[in-house]
Parts: C-alpha cells; structure tokens; sequence
C-alpha cells in the first residue's frame, strides 16, 4: 500500500467555518492525517459540507478521500477506516464529520 503523504487537501470555506464554529479543527487534523498516511494513491482529499437531512438545517462535515486505487470488494481499507474512527473519537465528534475512502479513477461516477 503506497501511503500519500503529500496529497493536497482541499477546504472548502464553508467546511473551515463549520470545523471553527464546531471547535473541530483538532479532530479533523487527525483524521487528515490518518487519511494521508493510511489511505493508498490518494488524488486529493476534499472537506467540504453535507445536507445531513435528518439533522434539520445542521450541515455535517465530510472528508472525502479520492483514491486512484481500482474498487476492491476485498480490501479491508473501509472496514479499517471506520474501526479507527470508532476508537479513536467519541460520538460527540463523529455526529459532525464522516470520511469517505472513494476509490476508482479520478472523477469516475
């Protein structure tokens, strides 16, 4: 697994405001780099707001890992994000932000 450290990573306005008025930046730091380390051939890495529905009008945070790793039913690297993130961050931190691992050719579907 290639890690990609120097992936740039992209915030969105919107998304800094959000971490700010959360008290989040913290949190979001260390899933950045979990990401950057962690994730293989990473593209870029996006942070940028959600409508979270169920929520009413509260927009969540979503850390979008763009991979140019073909889509793998068997890799584990899913299972392993989301197992890290349950241990290393109370709920009162995951109800705001999500990372989403998306492999596949850059801009695919």
């Amino acid at each position: 697994m290639k890690a990609s450290a120097n992936v740039p990573v992209i915030v969105s306005p919107e998304a800094a405001a959000r971490i700010a008025e959360l008290s989040l930046q913290s949190a979001v730091d260390r899933m950045l780099d979990y990401v950057r380390r962690n994730l293989p051939e990473l593209d870029r890495v996006e942070v940028v707001l959600y409508d979270r529905y169920e929520l009413g009008d509260e927009p969540g945070l979503a850390i979008e890992a763009h991979s140019r790793r073909p889509f793998d039913s068997l890799d584990r690297i899913d299972r392993d994000l989301d197992r890290w993130m349950v241990t290393e961050f109370p709920p009162e931190v995951l109800q705001h932000i999500i990372v989403c691992y998306r492999p596949g050719a850059p801009y695919a579907g």
